[in-house]
């Protein structure tokens, strides 16, 4: 693929980003007529301009004097995309320049192209980490360097302290590819052999269960064992929060939230394809991914329901108190897989946080009627706020929820349990950051 037209994509759906802070929705549609190599590098330039969005800037304008706001959105984009190469890949500068102003060019014009030409040659060899290094306050500092808002690196430094830096740090990093068996069809160590005969670098996690990572570079669906079902893309701390919920055969089980299935063929995989799962999601479009994966899967006794429990009275009074267990993964603000969506750093707020919170509580106070007598209640969020996690375990106490254990824990989480609650975090797990806290009915 000629250079200049990968550019000129990943120009466009930066572009596009600017407008609503929402980057696959955009990038997908644009390459999907690509080979995978040339949409793994697209992907590449796009997610990690996005990711380091701040220090680009910050860069970009004190090494040329520029101001981008002020620039038109093909050029900002063009200086942005070239700093991003020269700062951290091991493109050539001749190519990270000449292609992305060739690009620049054939969407803004010549002289745009020639702007753009001219002053990312002042980026070559721009000192970016020394000129960060002056800044005085130690958070605008800090969250220039990682590239975060201010006021999120704040929060978090009131929240983990000393941790702060390294889990900025983890952050930033490409999310390793894990794969979750399917225990329906196979084993952990039947798949590992399975990838070993076909050239596959793999290796089990080294103590969640169930849990395989794959390096190197490579198509998903091109792995042996897709097609037919063997193992799911998942993160292990995805997956802890169905194997938290310990779920037994014969059991009746309720997965709210639970498109795109993930969690729902978790729970279908550990019990053997033996409990019924009633699997509500509010969303049509992603309940028809949860159907699609349970067939690829061989996913059985999965009734999928697309309602919303916190005001559904007919589904309410139908299985009152009758779930013997039930798995909230709640929608959050989703800040502990921000190294999956670089995109996340920019369209968070405390707003929006307070909006889940709100959700996040209604969906408990419902689900605290379907739960049997003595039935468990495992909550999950993908999120590193303590209002969407521990302020909520205490929210839930005040109104009447008893407090439990975890049935089961892997041995190397078990100190770090506590009072019913867990913490993963990629710096310390190598996992998205998530929070789960149990209840007994």
């Amino acid at each position: 693929m000629t250079g200049w037209k990968t550019r000129q994509v990943a120009i466009k759906a930066l572009c596009a980003f600017e407008n609503d802070k929402r980057l696959r929705e955009h990038l997908e549609p644009l390459i999907k007529e690509f080979k995978p190599v040339d949409r793994a590098f697209i992907r590449e330039l796009v997610s990690g301009t996005v990711r380091y969005l701040k220090l680009l800037d910050f860069c970009i304008e004190k090494s040329t004097g520029k101001r981008l706001k002020k620039q038109l959105c093909g050029v900002r984009n063009g200086l942005r995309l070239i700093a991003y190469q020269l700062m951290f890949t091991g493109v050539p500068e001749y190519a990270a320049i000449n292609e992305t102003v060739e690009a620049v060019k054939r969407l803004a014009g010549r002289k745009p192209a020639g702007f753009v030409n001219a002053v990312s040659k002042r980026l070559i060899g721009f000192d970016c980490k020394k000129e960060v290094g002056r800044i005085k306050d130690f958070y605008k500092r800090i969250s220039t360097l990682y590239s975060f808002e201010t006021w999120m690196v704040k929060r978090w430094h009131r929240f983990y302290g000393e941790e702060l830096l390294p889990l900025l740090e983890s952050l930033n990093k490409v999310a390793p590819l894990f794969v979750r068996v399917n225990l329906i069809k196979t084993t952990t160590e039947e798949l590992l052999s399975l990838f070993q005969k076909n050239g596959i670098d793999a290796e089990p996690h080294p103590f969640i269960p169930h849990t395989v990572r794959v390096k190197g570079r490579v198509v998903v669906e091109e792995l042996p064992g897709f097609k037919e079902g063997l193992f799911y893309v998942q993160d292990p701390a995805s997956y802890m929060a169905a194997y938290l919920l310990n779920p037994k055969p014969g059991e009746l089980i309720l997965d709210v939230g639970a498109a795109p299935g993930g969690k729902t063929t978790a729970i279908a995989s550990l019990t053997g394809n033996r409990a019924r799962i009633v699997a509500v999601d509010v969303s049509r479009k992603r309940m028809e991914l949860l159907l699609e994966n349970c067939r690829r899967l061989g996913v059985e006794n999965v009734e999928p329901v697309i309602t919303d429990i916190r005001n559904d009275d007919k589904f309410r009074a139908k299985f009152y108190k009758s779930f013997d267990r039930i798995l909230i993964d709640a929608p959050c603000s989703a800040t502990g897989v921000i190294r999956r969506h670089p995109e996340g750093k920019w369209n968070k707020s405390m707003e929006l946080i307070k909006h889940n919170q709100r959700i996040q509580r209604e969906l408990l106070l419902a689900a605290k009627d379907l739960l049997k007598p003595g039935g468990i209640i495992v909550y999950s969020v993908c999120s590193l706020e303590r209002e969407e996690g521990e302020e909520n375990r205490g929210f839930a106490l005040k109104n009447g929820f008893e407090p439990a254990e975890f049935e089961r824990v892997p041995e190397p989480l078990k100190e770090r349990t506590e009072n019913g609650e867990l913490r993963l975090f990629p710096h310390r797990d190598s996992t998205d950051g998530f929070y789960y806290t149990v209840f007994r009915g």
